[in-house]
């Protein structure tokens, strides 16, 4: 870790810490190999890290809350476009996916009702990066790989 960063779980992912601050890096292992579906997840990482850069530069409450509303509301829209895609597949596991997705809107939920009572806290800034850091790279690496495989096995796009 001499090098500000720090490896988890035998990938490619790094988790940087500055001074205060924490980034999520997007790395092609993490590919699905469904254009769409990479992309948001793409999209979710920097919505997740202007939140973070947010909170580290010191900004207003009120900018903090938007920037984490405005990831919460981009998560719904990616679980719902890619349950969609699911569906479509014929995907065998996708209510076992839904219901971690529920899971999941049920976290950011509980972390939405704690900023707005908190503000952003140290501990609620870094319960949020646990909780969601850790959750993205299982989710992705896991079940979302697993989404990409059948859709690769179908041949089929997401167009």
């Amino acid at each position: 870790m001499l090098d500000g960063r720090k490896r988890r779980r035998d990938t490619s992912f790094l988790v940087t810490f500055r001074e205060f601050g924490m980034k999520i890096a997007w790395g092609e292992y993490l590919s699905v190999g469904v254009a769409e579906i990479d992309n948001q997840h793409k999209a979710l990482f920097e919505k997740f890290n202007a939140f973070l850069t947010s909170c580290e530069n010191g900004n207003s409450a009120d900018e903090v809350r938007r920037l984490f509303w405005f990831l919460g509301a981009y998560v719904a829209t990616h679980f719902s476009d890619e349950e969609r895609l699911m569906q479509r597949l014929g995907f065998p596991e996708l209510q076992r996916h839904r219901e971690a997705h529920q899971d999941f809107a049920r976290k950011v939920t509980t972390l939405k009702e704690r900023l707005a009572a908190e503000g952003p806290t140290q501990d609620l800034i870094s319960a949020a990066f646990l909780t969601i850091n850790g959750w993205l790279i299982e989710h992705i690496s896991r079940m979302d790989r697993a989404v990409g495989r059948f859709a690769l096995e179908k041949n089929v796009s997401a167009a």
